[in-house]
């Protein structure tokens, strides 16, 4: 029952929009059926929820090809676009040195007025 990536890439984008649309409103038909306890199959709130995702896979596909060369489905990000790990540890570290050079606001001191009834409690 579920929406195959296969079938979903022959068809144009406003047709997966609103396909989008139709299965987000079932989703939400599904779960006001679960929360009413009319919901038999439950599975249902679960495979709309990945056919949606899968829609939304195709759609993303055709916004990269549109934008530059076409990827195939089955490759994945070559090295040069992931960023590296050493990359994202120093970014990770300046971040959090900015935070440790910034200077902390000291405490408030006592208030005078404390100290002078210590020293009252002294006297007496």
């Amino acid at each position: 029952m579920s929406i195959e990536a296969k079938d979903l890439r022959g068809n144009d984008p406003h047709e997966l929009r609103s396909t989008v649309r139709k299965l987000q409103e079932d989703l939400f038909k599904h779960r006001l059926k679960k929360t009413t306890s009319q919901l038999e199959n439950t599975m249902l709130i679960r495979q709309t929820r990945r056919d949606i995702a899968r829609v939304h896979t195709v759609l993303a596909e055709r916004l990269r090809a549109s934008e530059g060369a076409p990827a195939p489905a089955n490759e994945t990000v070559p090295a040069a676009a992931k960023p590296a790990k050493a990359a994202v540890k120093v970014a990770a570290k300046e971040t959090t040195t900015e935070a440790a050079a910034k200077p902390t606001p000291k405490k408030p001191a006592k208030k005078p007025e404390a100290k002078q009834s210590a020293q009252k409690k002294k006297e007496i």
